[in-house]
């Protein structure tokens, strides 16, 4: 059973049952990590000046949660929080889980547990992002640490639909942990992420996925620029600017970034740091703020904090920097502005005041609590709420010159925190890294405010009804040769309103397959490629993406190819045909920039119980071999160069989950066949995997016995075939891969 500390009270000191006490709360929501306003601000009154992690009378602690902890900040909706977790940890069924529990109680009402698979976040950084909840619908959104994007529906945790973004669009699920945080804006989920996509997106590039919120489909597909120094960690706002509707975000790049979150569109950037943003950009008005850690994009100065100022609408969109404040080291926790003042803790957990309009520094460095600090900053009710990495805790008040200190505890042992703090129904909620704790003065008051409150006004449609772009949707598919997908084109101005359709507009296809109005359909002979499709009225265009992927077997031999097949993910910008032996083989390539260490995936998600092979070789550099992989249904057996092993794995920071390594010697320069097998042992909850590997030279007979085998107790059931390498300093070469069904 989870430990609770819960008490009610009242002002003449009755303590009664907390049904009696929640009744009186004002509902109020907080339906995303930065809340409503996406500001970091509440419009609340009541909330606590002082409290005490250990609880006892008169203290402020509602309830706490011992068994709940972690890194994610939680979100509100309808009386209930939702959170992100590690899962069973250290078990062979170790993973991850969104919790929903009672907002009033601590009260565990459901969770939904899921997989960590082809991942190498650390599992202490589950988490490292936050859900989103939707009052329209009643669902949550959640992107999971390797990439899993899900959405459920609140009140009893079923999903309603999911997409593993990892392998059907090539998004990056790295050992920083930290994914990207969904918004939701009318009737799409927004979520980005660094991705390594197929044809023309084929390069690494923070991009962005606008998906109907009730059924996942993709509306539409935009980007940054290509070959980001780092994965993503900001998330977006939403802001109307100058009558148009913008979505505003730090990106992978170093770049602060606008979009118009109807279609995608970028609308400007602003060059900031050398290497990815971290810290959330706060937007007030048409007024952007956004600090950093790293170099700058000129000189050597580390850090800094900066002021922007949006304009303009459609292509006239500009962005102007109004002041910039160097060595400013902010990387990590985002500001609150307090009556045109911006309140900003620096990495040391020094707190600085700034003027929002003019950049002047009307106080620097003062400490608050602690030395470390992950958290972004909340402000209601008059008062600061500060977290710090270490544990401890502070309670402010803005002041005319800075802010004073109402309480503060220097660290709660044993805690630490990253998450935020959050305010829902009048209450407060910290979540630390071991302990949920929810707050309540028993007075406490809430208002939530309108959409249009939050968003702005936008210019009305008549005054711009015409049609000056166009999404096709479905914008991505994936199909099989032969079948049909039905499009729908949709018209938008040039800031982003939806219009009226124009009658006039023509589709057409590049690539194998034909369109019939609104019916495009794949050649039937088509084979492991792809088809672009145009649509286009006067200057207005748009375009949609399908992928057709046949059903097995496949055969791939290379010698009519002079790039991987197009149709899959991931491949071509980190792999090149090359005549290797007097053959043509596919190359893991080791002289880009990025991507040294890959995947790459082959067909739809829905795959399972099949045998993977192909004819592997690695070359020889200063003293290192490459690991070489395949992967089937969520796993990988990866030829391991420098320990000389063979191992089958899912989750690299999980040693309990489907892990089996054997030992291996292999050489340089040799070809030898691996072969990989997936299948499910039974049904239902007792599912179970069963992984099977083996490997022998390629000019020797096969060996009945496989070499390595393992079992997963937590199964993935269903997954694209792929490949696994990593070619950071030597080669690795595959030839004659093959993908055949289980026999019966």
């Amino acid at each position: 059973m989870p430990s609770f500390i819960f008490t009610a009270r009242f002002p003449w000191g009755l303590t009664l049952a907390v049904g009696i006490l929640v009744t009186s709360a004002a509902p109020a929501d907080w339906p995303y990590w930065r809340g409503p306003r996406y500001d970091g601000t509440a419009d609340a009154t009541g909330l606590p000046e002082d409290w005490d992690p250990e609880g006892g009378e008169g203290s402020n602690l509602l309830w706490k949660r011992d068994d709940v902890g972690g890194i994610c900040t939680p979100v509100s909706m309808n009386g209930r929080l939702y959170t992100i977790q590690r899962s069973d940890a250290d078990t062979e069924v170790e993973g991850e889980r969104v919790l929903c529990l009672d907002a009033a109680t601590g009260e565990t009402l459901w969770e939904h547990s899921y997989n960590v698979w082809l991942s190498d976040v650390p599992a202490e950084r589950i988490g490292w992002s936050s859900p989103v909840a939707d009052p329209e619908t009643g669902y949550v959104y959640v992107l999971g640490s390797c990439d899993i994007f899900m959405c459920l529906d609140g009140e009893t945790g079923d999903v309603v639909w999911n997409k593993p973004l990892h392998e059907q669009f090539g998004m990056l699920s790295t050992y920083g942990g930290r994914t990207n945080f969904p918004i939701i804006h009318e009737d799409l989920v927004i979520i980005s992420g660094i991705i390594i996509n197929w044809g023309d997106r084929a390069k690494p590039n923070h991009r962005l996925l606008g998906l109907d919120k009730k059924t996942g489909e993709v509306v539409w597909f935009s980007g940054t620029r290509d070959l980001p120094y780092d994965t993503s960690y900001s998330a977006p706002s939403l802001v109307t600017i100058d009558g148009q509707r913008q979505l505003i975000l730090g990106c992978g790049d170093g770049q602060v970034w606008g979009f118009q979150p109807r279609t995608g569109k970028p609308l400007w950037s602003y060059p900031f740091s050398r290497r990815g943003l971290y810290a959330t950009p706060l937007v007030v008005g048409n007024r952007v703020f956004a600090g950093h850690s790293e170099e700058n994009v000129s000189g050597s100065a580390m850090g800094a904090m900066v002021g922007l100022e949006i304009s303009g609408a459609g292509d006239d969109t500009t962005v102007k920097e109004l002041w910039k404040i160097e060595e400013l080291v902010c990387g990590y926790g985002e500001p609150v502005m307090v009556d045109d003042r911006l309140y900003v803790l620096d990495d040391r957990n020094k707190m600085w005041v700034i003027q929002a309009d003019t950049g002047e520094i009307i106080l620097e460095k003062k400490s608050v609590v602690g030395s470390r600090q992950r958290s972004a900053l909340f402000y209601a009710d008059g008062k600061l709420y500060v977290l710090s990495e270490g544990g401890g805790w502070a309670i402010l008040e803005p002041t005319e010159d800075g802010f004073e200190v109402l309480n503060k505890q220097r660290r709660i042992r044993g805690q630490g925190f990253a998450a935020s703090p959050i305010a829902s129904g009048g209450r407060v909620y910290f979540q630390g890294t071991n302990t949920l704790y929810c707050l309540d003065t028993g007075r406490g008051s809430q208002n939530m405010p309108s959409a249009e409150e939050v968003l702005g006004q936008e210019t009305p449609v008549s005054q711009n009804p015409a049609a000056t772009q166009f999404l096709l949707v479905p914008n991505e598919s994936l199909i099989k040769p032969g079948e049909s997908i039905q499009l729908s084109v949709r018209a938008y101005n040039q800031i982003g309103q939806q219009v009226e359709t124009p009658a006039d507009v023509e589709l057409t296809v590049q690539g194998p397959g034909t369109i019939d109005g609104m019916t495009y359909t794949a050649d039937a002979q088509a084979q492991h490629t792809a088809a672009v499709i145009h649509a286009k009225a006067g200057d207005a265009t748009g375009v949609a993406r399908v992928r057709i992927v046949p059903s097995l077997p496949w055969r791939f031999t290379f010698d009519d190819l002079s790039d991987p097949p197009l149709s899959w993910v991931g491949a071509r910008y980190r792999h090149v045909i090359r005549d290797v032996d007097g053959s043509p083989a596919l190359t893991k390539i080791s002289t880009i920039p990025k991507g040294a260490r890959s995947r790459a995936w082959m067909g739809p998600s829905d795959m399972a119980e099949y045998t993977i092979s192909a004819d592997v070789m690695g070359s020889r550099n200063l003293d290192q071999l490459p690991d070489i992989g395949l992967t089937a249904q969520g796993y990988v057996l990866d030829l391991m160069g420098q320990s000389q092993q063979l191992q089958i794995r899912t989750w690299v920071s999980s040693e309990e989950r489907a892990r089996s390594t054997v030992p291996f010697e292999w050489k340089e320069g040799v070809w030898y066949r691996m072969k990989f097998s997936a299948e499910i042992e039974s049904e239902g909850p007792a599912a179970t995997a069963i992984l099977r590997g083996k490997i022998w030279p390629r000019d020797e007979p096969e060996p009945k016995e496989w070499t390595v085998t393992a079992r997963d107790e937590s199964p993935v059931l269903s997954a694209s075939p792929g490949l696994y390498g990593n070619a950071k300093v030597a080669e690795l070469y595959l030839d004659n891969i093959e993908v055949t069904a289980n026999e019966d």
